[in-house]
């Protein structure tokens, strides 16, 4: 049943990616996130649309290409709060067929307290991208999609203190499904200039977004999942947005800086009990590194918090971010690469994460990517990409 549960979840997020074919702010690059997500100064010219635009102009030998496709996906769930919940129907079903058993009435009000202020995340995203460089203004066409939802548990104590009663409540208690979508569809252009003696990278991207959110409320008693997408639950908009990016390189030693989505929008979710909104909001975010044909280090750092779901009312979704990240490549002589990295929130909203990953690339034209992300034994991540140089 947990298995199913999570599938369950999965198909909500392929829905969310597929509902339309635009693109989104989040990074999905197998490559990158492999090394912890680090791309702002390391990212290449295929990958430039989702790191930093100004990548593009960094390299001096490149050739046209094409990333198709990637797909990443993200699950966590850390106090195993979906098999919880699915396990409190079973529970509260035997409570309510002998309320005065005392082992009935405790099961039943610590299967309640087990999910008491519990959030389960999932992400995930799907992209493709083709490069064009030229010797003036080269450019990255993109199309990216990313999802993530959340199950919020709302528990009553007013029904933990009847079931500890030994009465049978009119349950209270809510399980609450949030998710948001953006799919953008991009044009990254890059350019070198000198400035003060300096050879700077500029960089540009201005793209289309569709923003989806859904909002999914159901009692903890008859959680389930099968209603989500109900057309009621769900509202979109479309929206114009833009990021910048710079980048300097002296031999193998870069630095970048990026600012995403430098308009500010919202979408409000449909009203149930509350109703609640998703922010897209400028993130700016600097790295550094040191890139050589054998080994490439990088360091990026968010210099903001990110928002993500907020509400007048309710409990709040402490869901902030603020990234360090940290990555490595070995490289094999141009035909297999292997990465490691570190994913460090700053908010303490996610726990600690640690990237593996592969690369094959046989003769530099075909180019596989995998990539897993090591949290908790209730979470993980994982991405695969293809690519090819012409």
């Amino acid at each position: 049943m947990v298995l199913f549960m999570k599938n369950k979840l999965l198909a909500l997020s392929i829905t969310l990616l597929s509902s339309s074919i635009y693109a989104g702010n989040y990074n999905i690059d197998a490559r990158i996130e492999a090394m912890g997500g680090a791309g702002t100064a390391a990212g290449n010219y295929l990958s430039a649309g989702f790191y930093n635009p100004a990548l593009l102009a960094l390299e001096a030998e490149k050739t046209s290409g094409v990333i198709f496709p990637v797909i990443a996906v993200e699950y966590r769930d850390p106090e195993e709060l979906i098999s919880n919940m699915e396990d409190f129907a079973s529970i509260y079903t035997g409570f309510k067929n002998a309320p005065l058993d005392t082992n009935n009435r405790t099961n039943a009000a610590n299967a309640l307290r087990n999910i008491q202020d519990k959030v389960a995340y999932l992400s995930g995203g799907i992209g493709a991208a083709v490069a064009i460089p030229t010797a003036s203004v080269s450019g990255n066409f993109f199309v990216k999609g990313y999802t993530e939802g959340l199950v919020v548990s709302e528990i009553a104590n007013a029904d933990i203190a009847a079931i500890e009663a030994g009465t049978i409540p009119v349950i209270e208690s809510k399980a609450r499904i949030l998710a948001f979508g953006i799919i953008d569809v991009g044009l990254a252009l890059g350019s070198q200039f000198q400035i003060s003696g300096q050879n700077i990278a500029l960089g540009v991207t201005p793209k289309a977004q569709k923003i989806y959110s859904y909002h999914h409320e159901v009692g903890i008693d008859g959680f389930d999942l099968d209603d989500w997408d109900a057309n009621e639950n769900r509202t979109e908009d479309s929206v114009f947005n833009f990021d910048l990016g710079a980048a300097w390189q002296r031999g193998d030693y870069r630095l970048g800086v990026v600012a995403k989505n430098l308009i500010s929008h919202e979408i409000t979710t449909a009203f149930k009990t509350r109703n609640y909104t998703y922010h897209v909001e400028p993130l700016y975010t600097v790295g550094s590194a040191f890139v050589s044909d054998l080994f490439t280090l990088s360091m990026d750092l968010d210099l903001n918090e990110q928002r993500r779901f907020t509400s007048t009312s309710g409990p709040a979704i402490n869901d902030d971010t603020k990234f360090f990240r940290l990555g490595t490549e070995f490289n094999a002589w141009g035909q297999a690469q292997l990465r490691a990295g570190y994913i460090k929130d700053l908010e303490d909203n996610l726990k600690t994460a640690y990237t593996l990953g592969l690369g094959l690339s046989p003769l530099n034209i075909l180019h596989l990517d995998l990539g897993v992300k090591l949290i908790d034994s209730n979470s993980y991540a994982g991405s695969l990409q293809l690519s090819f140089l012409f």
